[in-house]
């Protein structure tokens, strides 16, 4: 049976994600007005910015970052640098604040010259002396491409509002080449989402992004996301982690479930996942077991275990296994979501998951063969009332 996970949304990502967005628009408004009034006082304006690759936000950082290098005339980077003030301290930062960076990525347009990646530090608003940061808050980025055009340095989005990120360059074959890739990192643990960009006469483009509506990647807990190249083929992505199964679910912060890893294949337009593989365990028999009753498939649950010692019976078939999960399991066949819930320190029942109802919860406590193919030998089941809910 092949698995098909769910995409993680945790709700802390979501809130993080949702607060960062909402800083982020009014650091817009904010940093708009104030390059309105000085362009009236100077009584010119900026040229016009390029943007192509997250055009759903306000973007009041691009437009400053194209006046800063417009008057840069050279490829040379430490006159790049100087212009955009990096390593400064620049006006508005709180103290400690991680400075502005600039670095290559590579050349993505075969120009010659490499393409630079600006991390740029989003500005804190105080919005009011009762409102506190969060303590484990991090500075959020907009993260710019700069490339030159032969005369002069562009800028154009690739990302803003994100804490952490990885870039990597790929080869995505004709016709577009080279392309940068840009993990991001959400999340505590962090989930990875890649998104690929192109670079089109000196601008980013975004090609395909892992968090859009009809996007196929399916992140993983705990998950690293790795580009393998090909000099003759569009490079590979490798995505490990650990599932997090829909009737199994699992602490995103901790051990249990399975570990998988799934390759995707670049068809021009967006990464397309052509192999999952599961690394068998207890958890993934358990799953496995799970899902295959609940779709009544007997067949492929009892692959799944040993049949003598798990029906304690000397002849057992098929159709003995069916009769004994009707009769003493029958909360596998329905639609029932379980808890696999991190083991308590020394505790000898490391794989027990549970089933929760109103006011008690049922615990059940697999055994496995010793024989490293993780089989059910034995199962049994145990019922705990739940303390009573205070008003």
């Amino acid at each position: 049976m092949k698995f098909q996970g769910s995409k993680h949304r945790a709700p802390s990502v979501q809130f993080a994600r949702a607060f960062g967005l909402w800083r982020l628009a009014l650091v817009a408004c904010l940093l708009m007005f104030a390059a309105t009034a000085s362009a009236q006082e100077e009584g010119q304006e900026p040229p016009p910015a390029e943007t192509h690759a997250t055009p759903s936000l306000p973007d009041a950082l691009l437009p400053q970052i194209t006046a800063a290098i417009q008057g840069v005339t050279t490829p040379d980077v430490a006159a790049l640098a100087k212009a955009l003030h990096i390593g400064e301290r620049l006006e508005g930062t709180s103290p400690g604040a991680p400075p502005n960076t600039l670095s290559s990525v590579g050349d993505l347009d075969g120009d010659g010259v490499p393409e630079m990646l600006l991390q740029w530090a989003i500005p804190d608003v105080t919005v009011g002396a009762e409102v506190a940061p969060a303590p484990d808050s991090r500075p959020l980025w907009g993260v710019y491409l700069l490339s030159w055009d032969g005369a002069h340095w562009k800028a154009s989005r690739l990302l803003t509002g994100v804490e952490d990120f990885t870039p990597v360059l790929i080869n995505l074959g004709p016709p577009a080449q080279r392309g940068l890739a840009v993990v991001i990192h959400e999340g505590e643990p962090p989930i990875p989402y890649p998104a690929v960009f192109q670079v089109r006469d000196h601008a980013a483009t975004l090609l395909w992004d892992a968090q859009a509506d009809d996007s196929r990647y399916e992140p993983l807990l705990q998950g690293r996301v790795n580009f393998e190249d090909h000099a003759d083929a569009p490079a590979q992505m490798i995505v490990t982690g650990r599932a997090d199964p829909g009737f199994l679910h699992v602490d995103p912060r901790g051990h249990r479930g399975f570990q998988e890893r799934a390759v995707y294949h670049w068809d021009g337009k967006a990464f397309i996942p052509v192999k999952t593989e599961s690394f068998a365990d207890q958890d993934y028999t358990i799953y496995r077991f799970i899902s295959a009753l609940h779709l009544h498939d007997y067949r492929s649950a009892y692959a799944l275990v040993v049949p003598a010692k798990f029906l304690n019976a000397d002849s057992p078939t098929v159709d003995t296994f069916r009769d004994f999960i009707e009769d003493n399991w029958p909360e596998f066949l329905r639609d029932e979501v379980f808890q696999a819930p991190e083991p308590l320190a020394g505790s000898p029942d490391d794989h027990l998951f549970v089933l929760s109802k109103p006011g008690m919860r049922y615990v059940y406590h697999p055994v496995f063969s010793s024989d490293g193919k993780f089989l059910l030998t034995g199962l049994t089941r145990t019922r705990e009332a739940l303390p009573a809910e205070r008003d």
